[in-house]
């Protein structure tokens, strides 16, 4: 509990700096190959980068990344093979965040409370309060949502009809028509998705932070 007390202060510390002005979310960990698509400009990247509004994280085989929004509100961790664009707007000490999937596998968790929290897909907009949840996309932008704790709205893009998934319950949507939904059952949710999930992500995080004259800050913290 100390733990989570301390990295939530410390991440709304970050937040408020001026050297992380345009920051948004910092990865906490990064296996494998994870591209960042930055302005046009492609580059690999480490656990403790800094993400910036409209940053997109390509995630290749065997390879993940764990990121947290520096408002202390929210964690995602992006599978492997997967396309997400990080999006999200301040607003004081809070950050509405709508960030696109495009293709593959997110876990979410979000903090109620903090801003709000959407995910897009191709097909559909995930509307999160306070939650725990996996959303798949395939490669026809077809989305399965599972929510393993508290509460979700789905709705369609193209016809707007929406339903709300409860704890324990998963929908899929075409994006048109009905979205059904029913008990998430032993299987749908693979074991090695199951670990990733569960896996603690981070011991220590160290930070690097600069400023519009170039000037570095290096922040250490230690979750031991």
């Amino acid at each position: 509990m100390k733990t989570k007390i301390f990295f939530i202060l410390a991440m709304m510390f970050i937040f408020s700096l001026s050297f992380a002005q345009e920051s948004v979310a910092v990865t906490l960990k990064v296996k494998g190959i994870v591209e960042l698509d930055r302005d046009e400009k492609v580059t690999k990247i480490n656990s403790g980068s800094e993400l910036i509004d409209k940053d997109k994280l390509e995630s290749k085989e065997e390879s993940f990344a764990a990121v947290k929004f520096i408002d202390g509100s929210s964690v995602i961790k992006l599978f492997p093979n997967s396309i997400l664009t990080i999006q999200a707007e301040k607003s004081g000490d809070k950050l509405n965040k709508k960030n696109y999937l495009d293709m593959g596998e997110l876990w979410a968790k979000v903090t109620k409370k903090t801003g709000g929290f959407e995910i897009d897909t191709p097909t559909t907009v995930v509307s999160v309060k306070g939650t725990e949840l996996l959303v798949s996309v395939d490669e026809n932008g077809e989305t399965d949502l599972f929510t393993l704790k508290g509460e979700v709205s789905i709705r369609n893009k193209r016809d707007e009809n929406q339903v709300s998934v409860p704890e324990g319950y998963k929908a899929h949507s075409s994006g048109e028509g009905e979205i059904p939904v029913s008990l998430i059952q032993k299987g749908d949710i693979d074991d090695e998705t199951q670990e990733f999930i569960e896996n603690e992500v981070f011991k220590t995080l160290e930070i690097e932070l600069k400023n519009e004259d170039g000037e570095k800050k290096t922040i250490n913290f230690n979750f031991e």
